[in-house]
């Protein structure tokens, strides 16, 4: 075989590779996007996006405020599934109750990857450890001659708030300690620094069953509240948290505050938690009492609409709230709704409540099925249109939000 047989065709390569080297080189960028900065002050996201793509996030960063957002989040996010022979026991009692009481989400961490920004733990107060030690689902099995399925309470001996759905029904969770929930979820929060902000929903717990045996729950009271918090600071520094001192800033009360401007951009809140403590506003008033518009507290919390610390609201009821809730929105509040409950929808696959949930402008939007349960027809579900994590909230948006904003 002659000798340009086989040079030939490699020099041919070896000049398609020179081009394409040079193609390649630093200045080969296109002109018009060297040295170029995001226009933060453009008309809209998108805007911004086509101008110079990347930009997008940036704008909504600048310009979106953390109330003019969007996002899903879980209902008693903590609770494992209570097992058959204990709901037996439960349905022998109170067949209905025991319907509301069969669901079970999977871990923080895998919650909080599908896109859940909205996480409930419900405590219940225990200084001196051992109150839940020994759940009377446990015992009434074992007097009928059935062994319940193992499960570790050894934590439940320590000093410290439980978390707990129904104390000696359902107290299967992911994290028995307040504490060690918290720091799973901080253990997510650093592995993900730039995340939209999550709101921490704690829905104090102050009552129990009402069976003979059952277990006296306490009340929560100033130094409950005083636990709870030192707790939280505990875990996340001052620079984790959405504080109401924050937002309050110089502003006279925290209502004032954020019914003016008081909430952060989103670039400034990505990476925190913020803590709202759901209980009626007459539960929550030891919370508030030496600390004027929550000074110094870790948690806003709910209260009546015309208080000096009103900024979060629960309400649970989208389709008979709408109204009220939009209303609420547009002044700046914050407000978690649900998009199912009890699981009526699930059972049923109806949505209308998950629409008027979407529709509502609630900031938070809680759901026990960010998965579907396989034992129901239908495959219900409630997630975020499109499949975004935080979007642009159809109420209170800005002019120019029109992208996801995660």
């Amino acid at each position: 075989m002659k000798r340009t047989a086989i040079w030939g065709p490699a020099f041919a390569i070896l000049a398609i590779a020179i081009v394409v080297a040079a193609s390649c080189k630093p200045d080969a960028i296109e002109p018009e996007t060297v040295g170029k900065t995001c226009d933060l002050k453009a008309a809209s996201a998108s805007a911004a996006e086509v101008a110079l793509p990347g930009c997008a996030t940036k704008w909504i960063d600048a310009n979106v405020a953390i109330n003019q957002l969007q996002s899903m989040g879980t209902h008693n996010s903590y609770k494992e599934q209570i097992p058959k022979v204990e709901m037996a026991l439960i349905k022998a009692r109170n067949a209905d109750a025991a319907l509301t009481l069969d669901y079970a989400h999977r871990s923080f961490a895998e919650q909080l990857d599908k896109g859940a920004r909205q996480i409930e733990l419900d405590p219940s107060d225990d200084p001196q450890g051992g109150l839940f030690a020994t759940p009377l689902a446990r015992k009434l099995l074992h007097e009928q001659g059935v062994t319940p399925p193992d499960y570790d309470l050894t934590a439940m001996s320590q000093p410290g708030l439980k978390v707990i759905h129904v104390s000696d029904i359902d107290y299967r969770s992911h994290c028995l300690l307040f504490i060690d929930c918290l720091k799973q979820i901080k253990a997510w929060s650093d592995a993900h620094p730039t995340h939209t902000p999550i709101l921490m929903m704690i829905n104090p717990k102050s009552s129990g069953i009402n069976w003979p045996g059952a277990a006296k729950v306490l009340p929560w009271g100033r130094e409950a509240f005083d636990r709870m918090d030192a707790e939280i600071r505990s875990v996340f520094s001052d620079d984790q948290l959405i504080t109401p001192d924050d937002v309050r800033a110089t502003h006279a009360t925290l209502r004032e505050a954020v019914t003016t401007n008081g909430w952060p951009k989103l670039g400034e809140a990505r990476g925190k938690l913020i803590f709202t403590i759901d209980l009626s506003p007459e539960a929550n008033k030891p919370y508030a009492e030496g600390h004027p518009s929550l000074q110094g507290r870790a948690a806003f919390m709910t209260t009546f609409p015309d208080a000096p610390e009103a900024a979060y609201f629960t309400m649970n009821e989208p389709e008979k709230q709408q109204a009220e809730i939009q209303a609420l929105v547009k002044q700046g509040f914050l407000i978690r709704t649900r998009a199912d409950a009890d699981t009526r929808e699930a059972r049923t696959n109806t949505t209308t409540r998950r629409e008027a949930a979407l529709s509502s402008g609630a900031q938070y939007i809680s759901t026990d099925y960010l998965w579907p349960d396989e034992r129901f027809e239908g495959g219900y579900t409630a997630t975020l249109p499109d499949g975004a994590i935080t979007r642009c909230n159809l109420v209170a948006t800005p002019s120019g939000c029109d992208t996801k904003a995660e």
